[in-house]
């Protein structure tokens, strides 16, 4: 029996991607056939690099393949749809999201409640990330508290070239946000319809260019907002950002839930506000302002790693006034535990 590409097609149109429920080639995502006499070999891309049911998907195609005459050995290799090609299967046009076609990963920093210190994480993991010669971009999509221009000392207005908005460059990020917009005090009284468009915009119409990682401060909360970001942002994946404090891991599950259940997997969870060293004494004295442990738990219960613990530390919120974060000076403290936290995330994308 004569194996052919057709026969291989036939049988994976079976196959469905279990969050879409619509199957593999109606979808796009059979990438490559090869077959050398008895043995195929096929590419898949996934609608995202950490998809949570990749070895689910990868089983399917195996067993579809084998059903096949004459098979007896298959080997299914698993990459990553770009950010156009998701906007494509989103049915969003690829002039729509023009701007982030060559964005390699979108990562969404969340919260399940607002004070949690998201966007000062956000910032510095994005500084953190830069400095291992990596090109970052930071989307402020916190269109009600858009604070990171004010963390990052930018006060320029960005400007326009080709019908798209060229992003603000900061310590080696290119940065968008609102605030850069309306001018400083200007309240955004924007109700969801425009909230959407607005972030459709930054998106699309922003010369973002290339990319390895762009980061979307997303608004606290599991509201209106974050749901409607999840499903119009191709996120690759989400960081949580909490605090030890019982209250705050209630709002993390509920965060979690939010994002799992739009198939968006967790890249980890960041404990901020994690302890205070206490002033004056010996470096090793600290009170847990908050409780602890509550990072390990949530990163335990729902199998995540936990990226790093910052402590509550004056000179981070110093930096954030100035517009110098902390992750600028690795040999401070606070500066070389951001570094760590993006060498974990990177450990953890790798896998």
């Amino acid at each position: 029996m004569v194996i052919t590409e057709e026969k291989v097609l036939d049988a994976l149109k079976k196959v469905k991607d279990p969050g879409i429920n619509k199957g593999l080639v109606e979808l796009g995502m059979i990438k490559d056939v090869e077959i050398a006499g008895s043995s195929v070999r096929v590419t898949v891309a996934l609608t995202m690099s950490g998809c949570p049911r990749k070895n689910q998907i990868k089983d399917d195609v195996e067993k579809a393949i084998y059903s096949i005459e004459g098979v007896s050995e298959v080997k299914v290799i698993l990459t990553a749809m770009t950010s156009e090609e998701r906007a494509k299967l989103l049915g969003q046009e690829p002039s729509e999201m023009q701007g982030i076609k060559d964005v390699k990963r979108i990562i969404a920093i969340a919260s399940g409640k607002g004070g949690v210190g998201k966007t000062t994480i956000a910032v510095n993991l994005a500084i953190a990330l830069s400095k291992k010669g990596l090109k970052i971009g930071i989307l402020d999509a916190d269109m009600h508290g858009p604070d990171i221009p004010i963390m990052l000392g930018i006060d320029a207005r960005p400007t326009g070239s080709k019908g798209m908005l060229l992003p603000i460059e900061k310590f080696g990020l290119k940065v968008i946000s609102t605030a850069t917009l309306a001018g400083e005090g200007v309240p955004i009284v924007w109700r969801g319809p425009l909230v959407n468009k607005a972030i459709k915009e930054f998106l699309g119409h922003v010369a973002w260019g290339e990319l390895d990682y762009l980061l979307v401060d997303l608004p606290p909360g599991t509201g209106d907002a974050p749901l409607t970001m999840a499903k119009l942002i191709s996120l690759d994946g989400v960081i949580i950002v909490t605090t030890p404090q019982k209250v705050a891991l209630a709002d993390v599950r509920r965060c979690i839930g939010l994002f799992t259940g739009q198939c968006i997997p967790i890249f980890g969870i960041v404990e901020n506000m994690s302890y205070l060293r206490v002033p004056g004494a010996s470096g090793e004295q600290i009170l847990e302002v908050f409780g602890s442990g509550g990072g390990e738990k949530i990163a335990n219960a729902f199998k995540v790693p936990l990226l790093g613990k910052v402590p509550l530390d004056p000179k981070i919120r110093e930096g954030g006034d100035t517009g110098r974060p902390m992750a600028l000076n690795s040999d401070t403290e606070c500066g070389n535990i951001f570094d760590n936290i993006a060498e974990e995330l990177l450990k953890y994308l790798s896998k």
